[in-house]
């Protein structure tokens, strides 16, 4: 895969040797991938790199694949990458391949297990009439920039035709190994892709300004489930995601109170999470939502805490019960002392502040003897189980 300084040198070429040779335009297929900012923020550049690293390594073998030997996949600036297919191709059969592609991109890539990364792909017919370069720049502009209505429109219809299903993702303790909670997460079931993660859903909301009816389906769809739920999982606790837009909407503690009620779950056993940008996007209005959730018998958690930049103060200001350590820690913490020392640091400030210990992404066991050095109590990450259907979780507890 190619990435040089004028990104778009080597596709160009590629294509005005295709209009000579062919005389005809020429179809090509941009990639961008949304949501990396989460995985640079939290393992660092060189782990979002790793991640882009694959998906070029994918894009590859799909093109090598799927149009021929000598097909141009080069990565642009930023998270974005395109394809030009060895041959001419309309966009009638580029816009065929798009189903393949997103599913050969769909699969779980090392630094993001949950799927949070969300993927948009665009193809575009660039002619012989017009400067190359200007017209791939201007498609790569027009696929970064939100569509909101075809976004919306796609939010929309996979609410009213039920395609949101959760998965759980089990949470452990570390002394005794028994399973104690779950962590909530949104799937989308498409009808064509099959299961995706929560990213394309997640960035199309966020892009139409539907944040809060997701995360308000999400969970009617999660308390629903946990109403139904065999008698022994009805002791686990269960962590639900909420976002800024969600604590921005003043109604939102009064409507969840109603939902919870409504389904007849245990708010004692619930605990909603939320990321450090969320408690800082407005301080004041956060609290007060958080204190009347807190009333009502749930917990509150600060997830992948460490990544951010919080105030400590409002640490100690907001209702808070649980700290989420951020698997970008916990991923080298059994070999690098300054992850070490990081997670006991957090350990040692929420122990100041009575709060409880959470750490995610733990998967060798290593990082979990560490982890019970350290004085952490619960975790989760697939050195156990990742996220599982609901009638799934039974087994686990065995």
């Amino acid at each position: 895969m190619n990435r040089i300084s004028d990104p778009f040198s080597g596709c160009v070429r590629k294509l005005e040797t295709l209009h000579m040779q062919h005389e005809a335009d020429a179809g090509v297929i941009l990639v961008q991938v949304d949501q990396l900012a989460r995985i640079n923020n939290s393992a660092g550049t060189a782990a979002g790199d790793a991640v882009l690293d694959e998906i070029g390594r994918r894009l590859e073998n799909f093109a090598g694949d799927e149009f021929g030997q000598g097909s141009c996949v080069e990565r642009l600036d930023g998270p974005r990458f395109l394809i030009v297919p060895a041959g001419v191709l309309s966009l009638d059969a580029l816009r065929a391949q798009e189903r393949a592609l997103h599913v050969a991109l769909a699969e779980p890539i090392v630094g993001d297990p949950n799927g949070r990364l969300a993927i948009r792909i665009a193809a575009a017919l660039i002619t012989r009439e017009e400067p190359v370069a200007e017209q791939l720049r201007s498609a790569s502009d027009q696929l970064a920039r939100p569509a909101s209505a075809r976004d919306g429109a796609m939010v929309h219809g996979a609410l009213s035709r039920g395609e949101v299903v959760i998965f759980y993702q089990p949470q452990y303790d570390v002394g005794t190994g028994a399973m104690t909670g779950v962590e909530a997460l949104l799937r989308w079931q498409h009808p064509e892709l099959g299961l995706l993660g929560a990213g394309a859903l997640v960035t199309a909301a966020r892009a139409a300004r539907l944040e809060c009816e997701l995360t308000e389906h999400a969970h009617r769809v999660a308390l629903a489930e946990i109403a139904a739920w065999p008698k022994p999982l009805k002791r686990l606790r269960v962590s639900l995601n909420i976002t800024a837009a969600d604590l921005g909407d003043p109604e939102f503690a009064d409507r969840f109170a109603a939902m919870v009620k409504k389904a007849g779950v245990d708010p004692d056993c619930l605990t909603l999470e939320l990321t450090e940008q969320a408690m800082l996007s407005d301080p004041a209005s956060a609290a007060a939502q958080l204190a009347q959730i807190r009333a009502l018998g749930c917990a509150i958690a600060i997830d992948d805490f460490g990544t951010g930049y919080s105030s400590l103060s409002l640490l100690a200001r907001l209702p808070i019960d649980y700290l989420k350590i951020d698997s970008g820690f916990t991923r080298t913490i059994d070999g690098s002392d300054r992850d070490r020392i990081v997670v006991r640091a957090i350990v040692d400030l929420a122990r100041a502040l009575g709060l409880l210990v959470v750490a995610e992404g733990i998967e060798h066991e290593a990082q979990l003897a560490r982890l019970s050095e350290i004085g952490v109590a619960t975790w989760q990450g697939f050195l156990k189980s990742g996220p599982v259907p609901g009638d799934q979780l039974p087994g686990l507890m065995e």
